[in-house]
């Protein structure tokens, strides 16, 4: 039996974004400012901040936020936490693609639940739209659910989101969506 969810991919890190943002509009360096910024936060894990949401990467994808990821994107990781990755054509080689997005039910003001908490949230919500997109039970299928996760950063920022993504289990690439495939 599979477990029940892989627990790792992705995290985001809302912070380092908006310090990179707020020097570009206040005329500070923006590579000097990020770099200060994350070496004063030891607990941001992100990748380089990138000061546009999506910008275009040319004719094998486009760059795209975590943030603006959505239903039918496809896409190649292979860090753990990052902030942008390139969205391509689920026709062309992938790693991961996006079945459902949904925000946690906790409130604006709630504190963050916790790495265990959301992840088991994630594991759980997850599993039902999982049923519908692909066409059969998760238990049965090839496909494994790995979820885009707030971290405690981007909740602090009022991230809530959840990304339910699929992938097989060895994480290699394949071609074609998995929508409607029963597999």
């Amino acid at each position: 039996m599979k477990p029940r969810l892989d627990r790792t991919l992705l995290g985001v890190t809302i912070s380092l974004v908006a310090l990179f943002a707020a020097a570009c509009t206040s005329g500070d360096d923006p590579e000097t400012s990020a770099s200060a910024a994350a070496s004063q936060s030891a607990s941001s894990e992100a990748a380089l901040p990138s000061a546009a949401a999506s910008a275009s990467v040319g004719t094998d994808g486009e760059e795209t936020s975590v943030f603006d990821l959505e239903v039918g994107d496809c896409f190649s990781a292979s860090e753990d936490e990052l902030e942008t990755v390139v969205v391509v054509s689920c026709d062309a080689a992938h790693v991961f693609e996006v079945y459902h997005v949904f925000d946690h039910e906790a409130g604006g003001d709630e504190a963050y639940p916790g790495d265990d908490e959301i992840l088991e949230y994630a594991d759980t919500e997850c599993q039902v739209p999982f049923e519908d997109f692909v066409g059969m039970s998760y238990q049965e299928s090839i496909w494994y659910i790995t979820s885009v996760t707030p971290s405690q950063e981007t909740w602090d920022q009022g991230d809530r989101e959840i990304v339910c993504t699929l992938n097989l289990e060895d994480r290699t690439d394949v071609t074609g969506s998995a929508e409607g495939s029963a597999e």
